[in-house]
């Protein structure tokens, strides 16, 4: 499966979701999100960042703190400022509840 920014689904892989309401096929969307930082334009010119930028983000954990690199930076009214990384990438840092992280 691609790993992807979110949105990014030309040409991906289509899937066949079932469940108690019934079946939808879809012929493309199936991709694994690149893990992305979204931000609020404001909160992008604090940081000096903008979007497509690619930066490294450090999570300290009681346990196993680690340092995530090539991480997208989103920029889009609408957002709320939030990193986005998925299961695996949480497991990995040992994570639970929130946490916060350092651009470096």
């Amino acid at each position: 499966m691609p790993v992807r920014e979110s949105g990014d689904i030309l040409g991906s892989t289509g899937c066949k979701i079932i469940g108690p309401c019934g079946v939808i096929e879809v012929k493309e969307g199936l991709i694994v999100a690149k893990r992305h930082i979204h931000l609020t334009p404001e909160t992008a010119i604090q940081f000096g960042l903008k979007d497509k930028d690619n930066v490294l983000v450090k999570l300290d954990t009681p346990n196993r703190s680690l340092i995530f690199d090539d991480v997208v930076i989103r920029v889009r009214a609408d957002f709320a400022d939030a990193m986005h990384i998925d299961t695996d990438e949480g497991n990995a840092a040992a994570y639970s509840g929130s946490v916060y992280g350092t651009i470096l």
